[in-house]
């Protein structure tokens, strides 16, 4: 008798990644300046692989459970214009494309996309008006526009649509008295604001990188760096090479075969 018993799926991921992710981390945490990033950053080991086509050039689609309320959300009150749409597809975009959001209907017996699996996230020009008119629209907004950093000028609020995907809305409030227009009552405290930040913003004096390591190594040479990068990646492939060589189960990824007695020969296919 044959029968098939769920198994929890190992989840690969390739050593080769991990080795190039780690040495870019490490420029990271060495970094400084914007001289120490120019310095130190290596151009991608391989190049940009896509060639566009003559439709859009990036979706990012989700699965929703009430498929009328976020068509109406995105529609009708955020006022996108619509790529794609049917009874149970829709795609948006921006009066320019310069984005597209895809949504559908959550299939039966599967799950919707969790609400904080993503996030949507535009950088506008005035993030105070952009906030009072979604507000008069009825947009409820979850975090009301508050300083990413402390003495920065980029802010940052957010709403969620009707499944609760977080959309972000990023700008920059030049002047004091801007921001005395909108009244801040959801301000959080700073170890909860976003710690991300732009460094062609800012001068090389005000850069910030935080420092995983107690002992932070001082930047070094382009050709030392090169070499380390050069390592990483050399054990990498070896212990890819490994993997490769490891003998591997025919069986049908996250199944084990038990079998009772004699395994069955000539088993018929379905």
């Amino acid at each position: 008798m044959l029968f098939k018993q769920k198994v929890e799926e190992k989840k690969y991921i390739n050593p080769r990644f991990r080795a190039y992710g780690k040495a870019r981390l490490d420029i990271a945490r060495r970094a400084k300046t914007r001289h120490d990033w120019e310095k130190l950053w290596k151009s991608s080991t391989n190049p940009f692989p896509f060639t566009w086509g003559k439709s859009w050039k990036h979706c990012v689609e989700y699965k929703v459970d009430d498929f009328a309320a976020e068509v109406g959300f995105f529609v009708d009150i955020l006022g996108l214009p619509v790529n794609a749409f049917d009874p149970s597809y829709a795609m948006f975009t921006s009066p320019g494309g310069d984005f597209f959001i895809g949504i559908v209907p959550t299939p039966e017996k599967t799950d919707s996309t969790p609400q904080d699996a993503i996030r949507l996230q535009f950088m506008v020009a005035d993030i105070i008006a952009t906030t009072k008119e979604l507000e008069q629209r009825g947009v409820i907004f979850e975090q009301l526009p508050v300083a990413c950093q402390s003495g920065s000028s980029l802010y940052i609020g957010y709403f969620r649509t009707p499944h609760g995907i977080p959309v972000d809305l990023w700008g920059h409030i030049g002047h004091e008295e801007d921001h005395n227009d909108l009244d801040l009552e959801d301000e959080s405290d700073e170890d909860d604001k976003d710690p991300h930040f732009d460094f062609s913003l800012r001068d090389d004096s005000e850069v910030e990188i935080i420092d995983s390591d107690e002992d932070n190594r001082d930047a070094q040479g382009d050709d030392e760096d090169q070499d380390q990068f050069e390592e990483m990646i050399e054990d990498s492939d070896q212990k890819q090479e490994e993997i490769k060589n490891e003998p591997h189960d025919d069986e049908e990824p996250g199944y084990e075969t038990i079998y009772e007695e004699e395994p069955p020969r000539n088993w018929p296919i379905n």
